[in-house]
Protein backbone atom coordinates (compact mmCIF):
# COMPACT_ATOMS: atom_id res chain seq x y z
CA UNK A 1 0.00 0.00 0.00
CA UNK A 2 1.40 3.40 -0.99
CA UNK A 3 2.01 5.86 1.82
CA UNK A 4 1.67 9.63 1.37
CA UNK A 5 5.46 9.82 1.23
CA UNK A 6 5.62 7.27 -1.59
CA UNK A 7 2.87 9.12 -3.43
CA UNK A 8 4.74 12.40 -3.16
CA UNK A 9 7.98 10.81 -4.37
CA UNK A 10 6.17 9.22 -7.34
CA UNK A 11 4.49 12.52 -8.21
CA UNK A 12 7.83 14.30 -8.02
CA UNK A 13 9.45 11.73 -10.29
CA UNK A 14 6.65 12.09 -12.84
CA UNK A 15 6.98 15.88 -12.74
CA UNK A 16 10.74 15.61 -13.31
CA UNK A 17 10.08 13.29 -16.26
CA UNK A 18 7.58 15.71 -17.79
CA UNK A 19 10.01 18.60 -17.35
CA UNK A 20 12.85 16.64 -18.95
CA UNK A 21 10.62 15.64 -21.88
CA UNK A 22 9.49 19.23 -22.37
CA UNK A 23 13.10 20.41 -22.42
CA UNK A 24 14.09 17.70 -24.93
CA UNK A 25 11.10 18.55 -27.09
CA UNK A 26 11.98 22.26 -27.14
CA UNK A 27 15.62 21.57 -28.03
CA UNK A 28 14.55 19.16 -30.76
CA UNK A 29 12.17 21.67 -32.36
CA UNK A 30 14.62 24.56 -32.11
CA UNK A 31 17.42 22.44 -33.59
CA UNK A 32 15.18 21.38 -36.49
CA UNK A 33 14.28 25.00 -37.26
CA UNK A 34 17.93 26.08 -37.16
CA UNK A 35 18.94 23.09 -39.27
CA UNK A 36 16.48 24.28 -41.91
CA UNK A 37 16.93 28.03 -41.92
CA UNK A 38 20.69 28.39 -41.38
CA UNK A 39 21.71 26.70 -44.67
CA UNK A 40 18.84 28.36 -46.58
CA UNK A 41 19.93 31.81 -45.38
CA UNK A 42 23.61 31.03 -45.96
CA UNK A 43 23.26 29.75 -49.52
CA UNK A 44 20.72 32.41 -50.45
CA UNK A 45 22.63 35.42 -49.12
CA UNK A 46 26.30 34.48 -48.76
CA UNK A 47 27.39 31.39 -50.71
CA UNK A 48 27.31 33.00 -54.17
CA UNK A 49 29.90 35.56 -53.08
CA UNK A 50 32.23 33.06 -51.42
CA UNK A 51 35.66 33.05 -53.05
CA UNK A 52 37.45 29.70 -53.30
CA UNK A 53 39.33 30.42 -50.09
CA UNK A 54 38.61 31.98 -46.74
CA UNK A 55 35.96 31.50 -44.10
CA UNK A 56 32.83 31.59 -46.26
CA UNK A 57 34.27 29.03 -48.66
CA UNK A 58 35.18 26.75 -45.76
CA UNK A 59 31.66 26.98 -44.33
CA UNK A 60 30.21 26.24 -47.77
CA UNK A 61 32.35 23.11 -48.17
CA UNK A 62 31.42 21.84 -44.70
CA UNK A 63 27.72 22.46 -45.38
CA UNK A 64 27.85 20.66 -48.73
CA UNK A 65 29.70 17.73 -47.18
CA UNK A 66 27.14 17.34 -44.38
CA UNK A 67 24.26 17.75 -46.82
CA UNK A 68 25.66 14.92 -48.92
CA UNK A 69 26.70 12.76 -45.98
CA UNK A 70 23.18 12.51 -44.60
CA UNK A 71 22.27 9.78 -47.12
CA UNK A 72 24.33 6.92 -45.61
CA UNK A 73 22.76 7.71 -42.21
CA UNK A 74 19.88 5.54 -43.44
CA UNK A 75 22.13 2.52 -42.80
CA UNK A 76 21.38 2.99 -39.10
CA UNK A 77 18.10 1.18 -39.78
CA UNK A 78 20.13 -1.85 -40.91
CA UNK A 79 22.17 -2.02 -37.70
CA UNK A 80 19.26 -1.39 -35.34
CA UNK A 81 17.91 -4.55 -33.69
CA UNK A 82 14.59 -2.88 -32.90
CA UNK A 83 14.06 -2.05 -36.57
CA UNK A 84 14.87 -5.60 -37.72
CA UNK A 85 11.26 -6.80 -37.54
CA UNK A 86 10.12 -4.00 -39.86
CA UNK A 87 13.01 -4.64 -42.22
CA UNK A 88 12.44 -8.40 -42.39
CA UNK A 89 8.71 -8.00 -43.01
CA UNK A 90 9.36 -5.94 -46.16
CA UNK A 91 12.41 -7.53 -47.87
CA UNK A 92 11.49 -6.13 -51.29
CA UNK A 93 11.59 -2.52 -50.10
CA UNK A 94 14.55 -2.86 -47.74
CA UNK A 95 16.74 -5.38 -49.58
CA UNK A 96 15.85 -6.16 -53.18
CA UNK A 97 14.85 -2.70 -54.47
CA UNK A 98 17.99 -1.01 -53.06
CA UNK A 99 20.23 -3.68 -54.61
CA UNK A 100 18.40 -3.31 -57.93
CA UNK A 101 18.70 0.49 -57.94
CA UNK A 102 22.39 0.46 -57.01
CA UNK A 103 23.37 -2.12 -59.64
CA UNK A 104 21.18 -0.87 -62.50
CA UNK A 105 22.03 2.80 -62.02
CA UNK A 106 25.71 1.93 -61.77
CA UNK A 107 25.55 -0.01 -65.06
CA UNK A 108 23.66 2.80 -66.80
CA UNK A 109 26.34 5.35 -65.93
CA UNK A 110 29.07 2.92 -66.90
CA UNK A 111 27.71 1.86 -70.29
CA UNK A 112 24.58 3.80 -71.38
CA UNK A 113 24.57 6.82 -73.69
CA UNK A 114 24.69 10.39 -72.37
CA UNK A 115 21.05 10.86 -73.41
CA UNK A 116 19.93 7.90 -71.31
CA UNK A 117 22.01 9.17 -68.40
CA UNK A 118 20.39 12.61 -68.77
CA UNK A 119 16.92 11.12 -68.38
CA UNK A 120 18.10 9.11 -65.37
CA UNK A 121 19.30 12.36 -63.78
CA UNK A 122 16.04 14.15 -64.60
CA UNK A 123 14.12 11.32 -62.94
CA UNK A 124 16.46 11.37 -59.97
CA UNK A 125 16.20 15.15 -59.43
CA UNK A 126 12.41 15.06 -59.67
CA UNK A 127 12.22 12.17 -57.22
CA UNK A 128 14.68 13.96 -54.96
CA UNK A 129 12.47 17.08 -54.77
CA UNK A 130 9.47 14.85 -54.00
CA UNK A 131 11.49 13.15 -51.25
CA UNK A 132 12.39 16.54 -49.76
CA UNK A 133 8.72 17.48 -49.71
CA UNK A 134 7.70 14.25 -48.01
CA UNK A 135 10.23 14.92 -45.28
CA UNK A 136 8.73 18.40 -44.85
CA UNK A 137 5.31 16.83 -44.32
CA UNK A 138 6.84 14.45 -41.79
CA UNK A 139 8.71 17.24 -40.02
CA UNK A 140 5.50 19.26 -39.71
CA UNK A 141 3.67 16.18 -38.43
CA UNK A 142 6.27 15.74 -35.66
CA UNK A 143 5.99 19.44 -34.75
CA UNK A 144 2.19 19.29 -34.75
CA UNK A 145 2.13 16.20 -32.52
CA UNK A 146 4.74 17.71 -30.20
CA UNK A 147 2.80 20.95 -29.82
CA UNK A 148 -0.85 19.90 -29.94
CA UNK A 149 -0.81 16.14 -29.48
CA UNK A 150 -2.43 15.48 -32.86
CA UNK A 151 -1.47 15.11 -36.51
CA UNK A 152 -1.82 17.99 -38.99
CA UNK A 153 -5.11 18.62 -40.75
CA UNK A 154 -5.40 17.30 -44.30
CA UNK A 155 -5.52 20.80 -45.94
CA UNK A 156 -2.29 21.71 -44.13
CA UNK A 157 -0.56 18.67 -45.60
CA UNK A 158 -2.04 19.36 -49.04
CA UNK A 159 -0.50 22.85 -49.31
CA UNK A 160 2.91 21.47 -48.31
CA UNK A 161 2.54 18.73 -50.92
CA UNK A 162 1.47 21.32 -53.53
CA UNK A 163 4.66 23.25 -52.85
CA UNK A 164 6.59 20.04 -53.49
CA UNK A 165 4.95 19.44 -56.88
CA UNK A 166 5.69 23.01 -57.95
CA UNK A 167 9.29 22.66 -56.76
CA UNK A 168 9.72 19.72 -59.14
CA UNK A 169 8.75 22.04 -62.02
CA UNK A 170 11.38 24.53 -60.91
CA UNK A 171 14.01 21.85 -60.41
CA UNK A 172 13.70 20.69 -64.02
CA UNK A 173 14.99 24.09 -65.15
CA UNK A 174 17.51 24.81 -62.39
CA UNK A 175 19.21 21.39 -62.52
CA UNK A 176 17.84 19.72 -65.62
CA UNK A 177 18.80 22.35 -68.21
CA UNK A 178 22.47 21.45 -67.83
CA UNK A 179 21.97 17.85 -69.01
CA UNK A 180 18.64 17.70 -70.87
CA UNK A 181 18.46 17.60 -74.69
CA UNK A 182 17.92 21.12 -76.13
CA UNK A 183 14.38 20.33 -77.34
CA UNK A 184 13.27 20.08 -73.69
CA UNK A 185 14.53 23.55 -72.69
CA UNK A 186 11.49 25.57 -73.87
CA UNK A 187 9.21 23.22 -71.96
CA UNK A 188 11.34 23.60 -68.83
CA UNK A 189 11.16 27.41 -69.17
CA UNK A 190 7.36 27.30 -69.43
CA UNK A 191 7.02 24.95 -66.45
CA UNK A 192 9.32 27.19 -64.41
CA UNK A 193 7.23 30.31 -65.09
CA UNK A 194 4.00 28.43 -64.42
CA UNK A 195 5.44 26.98 -61.21
CA UNK A 196 6.50 30.43 -59.99
CA UNK A 197 2.99 31.89 -60.43
CA UNK A 198 1.33 28.82 -58.95
CA UNK A 199 3.73 28.91 -56.00
CA UNK A 200 2.63 32.46 -55.16
CA UNK A 201 -1.01 31.35 -55.33
CA UNK A 202 -0.20 28.40 -53.10
CA UNK A 203 1.35 30.72 -50.49
CA UNK A 204 -1.88 32.76 -50.40
CA UNK A 205 -3.89 29.54 -50.00
CA UNK A 206 -1.57 28.42 -47.18
CA UNK A 207 -2.30 31.64 -45.28
CA UNK A 208 -6.04 30.93 -45.64
CA UNK A 209 -5.51 27.38 -44.38
CA UNK A 210 -3.47 28.68 -41.46
CA UNK A 211 -6.23 31.14 -40.50
CA UNK A 212 -8.83 28.36 -40.71
CA UNK A 213 -6.99 26.27 -38.12
CA UNK A 214 -5.54 29.18 -36.14
CA UNK A 215 -7.12 28.07 -32.88
CA UNK A 216 -5.28 24.74 -33.13
CA UNK A 217 -1.84 26.23 -33.57
CA UNK A 218 1.06 27.46 -31.43
CA UNK A 219 4.20 29.50 -32.04
CA UNK A 220 6.35 26.49 -32.90
CA UNK A 221 3.65 24.88 -35.02
CA UNK A 222 3.22 28.17 -36.93
CA UNK A 223 6.95 28.40 -37.57
CA UNK A 224 7.11 24.83 -38.82
CA UNK A 225 4.05 25.22 -41.03
CA UNK A 226 5.41 28.21 -42.92
CA UNK A 227 8.91 26.72 -42.94
CA UNK A 228 7.50 23.70 -44.79
CA UNK A 229 5.34 25.83 -47.10
CA UNK A 230 8.20 28.20 -48.05
CA UNK A 231 10.95 25.55 -48.06
CA UNK A 232 11.23 25.51 -51.86
CA UNK A 233 10.83 29.27 -52.37
CA UNK A 234 14.56 29.68 -53.30
CA UNK A 235 14.05 27.67 -56.50
CA UNK A 236 11.80 30.47 -57.78
CA UNK A 237 13.99 33.27 -56.42
CA UNK A 238 17.01 32.43 -58.57
CA UNK A 239 18.28 29.80 -60.98
CA UNK A 240 21.75 30.11 -59.46
CA UNK A 241 22.68 26.68 -58.13
CA UNK A 242 23.57 28.02 -54.68
CA UNK A 243 20.16 29.63 -54.23
CA UNK A 244 17.89 27.57 -56.44
CA UNK A 245 19.06 24.17 -55.21
CA UNK A 246 21.79 23.94 -52.58
CA UNK A 247 19.94 26.19 -50.12
CA UNK A 248 17.09 23.79 -49.49
CA UNK A 249 18.99 20.61 -50.42
CA UNK A 250 21.50 21.19 -47.62
CA UNK A 251 18.65 22.15 -45.27
CA UNK A 252 17.01 18.81 -46.02
CA UNK A 253 20.26 16.99 -45.21
CA UNK A 254 20.65 18.86 -41.91
CA UNK A 255 17.06 18.01 -40.95
CA UNK A 256 17.71 14.33 -41.62
CA UNK A 257 20.88 14.33 -39.53
CA UNK A 258 18.89 15.77 -36.62
CA UNK A 259 16.22 13.07 -36.97
CA UNK A 260 18.72 10.23 -37.29
CA UNK A 261 20.81 11.57 -34.40
CA UNK A 262 17.75 11.17 -32.18
CA UNK A 263 17.10 7.66 -33.55
CA UNK A 264 20.71 6.71 -32.78
CA UNK A 265 20.90 8.34 -29.36
CA UNK A 266 17.59 7.03 -28.01
CA UNK A 267 18.24 3.55 -29.36
CA UNK A 268 20.61 2.92 -26.47
CA UNK A 269 19.75 0.63 -23.59
CA UNK A 270 19.17 2.67 -20.44
CA UNK A 271 22.43 1.23 -19.14
CA UNK A 272 24.32 2.59 -22.16
CA UNK A 273 25.48 6.16 -22.61
CA UNK A 274 23.33 8.02 -25.12
CA UNK A 275 26.35 10.13 -25.99
CA UNK A 276 28.35 7.03 -26.91
CA UNK A 277 25.70 5.97 -29.44
CA UNK A 278 25.54 9.48 -30.86
CA UNK A 279 29.33 9.69 -31.14
CA UNK A 280 29.49 6.39 -33.02
CA UNK A 281 26.76 7.62 -35.37
CA UNK A 282 28.59 10.89 -36.12
CA UNK A 283 31.91 9.12 -36.76
CA UNK A 284 30.15 6.71 -39.12
CA UNK A 285 28.51 9.68 -40.86
CA UNK A 286 31.86 11.36 -41.44
CA UNK A 287 33.60 8.26 -42.78
CA UNK A 288 30.90 6.88 -45.09
CA UNK A 289 29.70 10.36 -45.98
CA UNK A 290 33.15 11.17 -47.35
CA UNK A 291 32.76 8.40 -49.94
CA UNK A 292 29.42 9.82 -51.11
CA UNK A 293 30.86 13.32 -51.21
CA UNK A 294 34.00 12.60 -53.26
CA UNK A 295 32.93 9.74 -55.53
CA UNK A 296 32.51 12.02 -58.56
CA UNK A 297 36.14 13.18 -58.22
CA UNK A 298 37.31 9.74 -59.38
CA UNK A 299 35.77 10.37 -62.80
CA UNK A 300 37.80 13.56 -63.21
CA UNK A 301 41.23 12.11 -62.41
CA UNK A 302 43.50 11.99 -65.45
CA UNK A 303 44.85 8.48 -64.90
CA UNK A 304 41.28 7.21 -64.38
CA UNK A 305 39.92 8.89 -67.52
CA UNK A 306 42.81 7.57 -69.57
CA UNK A 307 42.10 3.90 -68.91
CA UNK A 308 38.86 2.33 -70.17
CA UNK A 309 38.49 -0.14 -67.29
CA UNK A 310 39.21 2.48 -64.63
CA UNK A 311 36.87 4.99 -66.27
CA UNK A 312 34.01 2.50 -66.47
CA UNK A 313 34.59 1.50 -62.83
CA UNK A 314 34.51 5.12 -61.71
CA UNK A 315 31.33 5.71 -63.73
CA UNK A 316 29.76 2.62 -62.18
CA UNK A 317 30.63 3.82 -58.67
CA UNK A 318 29.12 7.23 -59.41
CA UNK A 319 25.91 5.62 -60.65
CA UNK A 320 25.88 3.21 -57.72
CA UNK A 321 26.01 6.11 -55.25
CA UNK A 322 23.15 7.72 -57.18
CA UNK A 323 21.24 4.43 -56.89
CA UNK A 324 22.05 4.26 -53.18
CA UNK A 325 20.59 7.74 -52.78
CA UNK A 326 17.40 6.66 -54.55
CA UNK A 327 17.33 3.63 -52.25
CA UNK A 328 17.42 6.10 -49.37
CA UNK A 329 14.22 7.63 -50.83
CA UNK A 330 12.56 4.21 -50.98
CA UNK A 331 13.58 3.17 -47.45
CA UNK A 332 12.58 6.43 -45.80
CA UNK A 333 9.19 6.41 -47.50
CA UNK A 334 8.35 3.40 -45.31
CA UNK A 335 10.55 3.80 -42.24
CA UNK A 336 9.03 7.13 -41.21
CA UNK A 337 5.40 6.42 -42.15
CA UNK A 338 3.51 6.93 -38.91
CA UNK A 339 0.30 5.57 -40.44
CA UNK A 340 1.88 2.08 -40.28
CA UNK A 341 1.52 0.43 -36.86
CA UNK A 342 5.05 -1.00 -36.51
CA UNK A 343 6.75 2.17 -37.74
CA UNK A 344 4.57 4.31 -35.47
CA UNK A 345 5.47 2.15 -32.47
CA UNK A 346 9.18 2.33 -33.31
CA UNK A 347 9.21 6.11 -33.81
CA UNK A 348 7.04 6.72 -30.75
CA UNK A 349 9.62 5.01 -28.59
CA UNK A 350 12.60 6.74 -30.21
CA UNK A 351 10.92 10.16 -30.05
CA UNK A 352 9.26 9.56 -26.68
CA UNK A 353 9.59 13.25 -25.75
CA UNK A 354 7.62 14.25 -28.87
CA UNK A 355 4.81 11.73 -28.39
CA UNK A 356 4.41 12.40 -24.68
CA UNK A 357 5.72 9.00 -23.52
CA UNK A 358 8.07 8.11 -20.71
CA UNK A 359 11.63 7.01 -21.43
CA UNK A 360 11.42 3.35 -22.46
CA UNK A 361 14.00 0.65 -22.18
CA UNK A 362 14.12 -0.23 -25.87
CA UNK A 363 15.43 -3.68 -25.17
CA UNK A 364 11.94 -4.80 -24.03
Amino acid sequence: MLTQHHTNVLAGTLDEGRTANLLLKRWFLITLLLATWVPIVFFTLLASSAAESGGLWGVKIVFIFLGTAHVPATLVFYTDKQFAEIRKSHPVRYIYVPIFLIVVTGLLFAFASLTVQAFVLLTYWSWQAFHYGRQNVGMYAFASIAETGRAPQKPEKLVIEAATVLAILGTLKVLGSAVAPPFLHPGFDFLYRFGMIAFLVMVVVSVAVYIKYFQQTSLFKTLFFFTAVLFFAPVFISTDNNIGFLSYAIAHGFQYIVFMSVVSATGADVRTSLYKNLTVFLIFLLLVGFVFWRVNDLREMTFIKGTWAFARTADFLFGAVLGATMSHFVIDASAWRLSLAKQRSYMTRRFFFVFGQGRHDLQD
